[in-house]
């Protein structure tokens, strides 16, 4: 089978057995037996191994790791140049570089580099870029055929006036209309195809960083990012190259003024004109030059410093017989968007000083809500086993999404919707289902670009896992009780609501420090939604039957 992947020491005795394992070091399979001896060796027993599921992910994307000078192994990095280099290198080229440094130590944070986060910030960029680009190339073209439709009513609805002396001059002129759209339609068309086509490069690019990020070793990441950046600076800059000048075509009918006077005198019913006009298309550029991308690790605020000053606290509106306010955001505006599962199906809308703007109506029992953009908003009803995309802006429903299972927490990140229903369901921002992650976890998650974090009160923890659904921490958090909001801030750091205790707790990045930031005494009751605004730095706070509060955080 092509899949088939033979055990390296095995295969080195000749001896045709099936890998189980794959060792990311050594790049080769293991059977059952020879993982047992890799793990007992003292130089190899640290080495990552993977299932041979997760390898075939990866195997096809191209990481070069042997030197195209001298053909030896990539072993060692050198700073100043930025480049990885074999043994061979150093004295014929790096001779007087005081900062080389072993390659796997240079590798060591690769996951947590800015150069990852710029090549997937740089991939998310570019595809967005795409897309805008051929939507207006889309448009471009209907409006294209909008115009020859027009163009053909004027047409006929002249023809009906003038005698059928007019038909020959007629098809004259369509066959003109018809030469005219085409040649404009085939050149858009050609442009679209181009930009289609590097769209599904960027694709598959960044899924390979994806499946890099997920399944390979470091040093492969390491040298993954910079031969991908590179294919990705070289696509941008040709799609770049490719939209500084386009044309853009408006076909017009110019109709003689004396047709239906002097039919009989003149040759032609009108012309066909088509007027060029040259624009240069947007493309929002990455962060930081490609050109500049260095591994630097991002540097990861602990809890020791962090403090919250309450800027304001203001009351709840109460909208049924109980009260429970289960979730709450922030929109960019500043305004605050709060659900109460007990109220009656509204979304409550709140300026940053506490006025009540209005109530954004839902069908059924509201229970979470996360912001798409600035106009969209996704509602969780739990209990209904569905969730609504909201139109804010002109308050109608987008549309309703049916799930099998009750749907609780729910997140917005990267295009992509998170929702706790029976594991957590991965859809489009459209809410078509891309993916179901089996995981244990209670009624509250969020998000990051590469984590996906959620409390299970079942076992009071808040959990970690990578957006494959892999286990990365589990903090325990005594009496975490089902109604714990969870947010995360700027460093990855996890602040949690425990209403049962009237505490904010903040659990560190890394998953083995917390440490309370709010009591009883700073008039928590009950704390129950959370939402950090990253743009804001602010955090939003709802207190359980009461009211909510902002707090800056420093």
């Amino acid at each position: 089978m092509s899949d088939f992947i033979r055990c390296g020491p095995c295969g080195y005795a000749d001896n045709n057995r099936n890998a189980e394992k794959w060792c990311t070091v050594c790049e080769e399979g293991l059977c059952t037996v020879c993982e047992e001896v890799h793990k007992s060796i003292k130089t190899t027993r640290n080495h990552r191994l993977i299932s041979t599921d997760d390898f075939q992910q990866i195997k096809n994307i191209s990481i070069s790791s042997t030197c195209k000078d001298h053909d030896k192994r990539l072993e060692l990095y050198c700073k100043t140049h930025d480049v990885a280099v074999c043994l061979g290198c150093v004295p014929s080229h790096h001779r007087a570089c005081s900062d080389v440094i072993a390659l796997d130590k240079a590798a060591e944070n690769a996951k947590q580099s800015t150069a990852l986060a710029d090549l997937e910030d740089t991939l998310i960029i570019a595809s967005q870029n795409l897309e805008q680009i051929i939507n207006d190339r889309s448009s471009a073209l209907n409006n294209l055929d909008g115009q020859k439709q027009t163009i053909k009513d004027t047409i006929n609805d002249t023809r009906a006036k003038i005698m059928k002396k007019l038909d020959d001059l007629e098809q004259k002129l369509l066959l003109e209309l018809d030469t005219q759209h085409g040649k404009c339609k085939s050149e858009l068309s050609k442009l679209l195809n181009r930009l289609k086509n590097s769209e599904r490069d960027l694709n598959c690019l960044k899924e390979q960083t994806s499946q890099l990020k997920s399944f390979a070793s470091d040093i492969q990441l390491f040298l993954g990012t910079r031969q991908i950046n590179k294919t990705v600076y070289e696509k941008v800059e040709s799609v770049k190259e490719r939209i500084k000048s386009v044309q853009d075509y408006e076909v017009h009918l110019q109709l003689h003024l004396v047709v239906m006077a002097f039919m009989n005198q003149i040759g032609q019913l009108g012309n066909i004109l088509v007027k060029k006009t040259t624009t240069s298309l947007p493309f929002k550029e990455a962060k930081i030059d490609q050109a500049q991308i260095q591994l630097r690790v991002h540097v990861k605020k602990t809890i020791n410093n962090i403090r919250l000053k309450l800027k304001k606290r203001f009351k709840v509106n109460k909208t049924g017989f109980g009260m429970w306010l289960s979730g709450c955001t922030m929109l960019s505006n500043g305004n605050v968007l709060i659900i109460d599962f007990k109220g009656r199906g509204v979304v409550m809308e709140y300026s940053e000083n506490g006025k009540h703007i209005r109530d954004i109506q839902c069908s059924g029992r509201p229970f979470d809500l996360t912001v798409i953009d600035t106009d969209r908003i996704a509602v969780t009803h739990g209990r209904y086993q569905y969730i609504q995309i909201l139109d804010i802006k002109n308050n109608t429903v987008e549309k309703k999404v049916e799930f099998d299972n009750d749907c609780d927490g729910i997140s917005y990140q990267n295009n992509k919707l998170f929702i706790i229903s029976g594991g957590i369901v991965i859809t489009d921002s459209t809410g078509n289902v891309l993916n179901k992650l089996r995981v244990d976890c209670g009624l509250f998650l969020e998000t990051t670009i590469d984590r996906i974090y959620f409390t299970d009160f079942r076992v009071d923890t808040v959990n970690c896992i990578s957006m494959t659904g892999e286990e990365i921490w589990a903090h325990k958090v005594e009496l975490l009780g089902g109604g714990s909001g969870i947010t995360i801030d700027d460093h990855q750091n996890v602040l949690v609501s425990v209403g049962s205790s009237n505490l904010l707790t903040v659990i560190q990045h890394d998953g083995k420090t917390s440490k309370t930031l709010l009591t009883e005494s700073d008039g928590l009751d009950k704390p129950s939604a959370l939402h950090y605004n990253k743009d804001k730095k602010i955090l939003l706070l709802c207190n359980d039957k009461k009211d909510a509060a902002l707090y800056n955080l420093e």
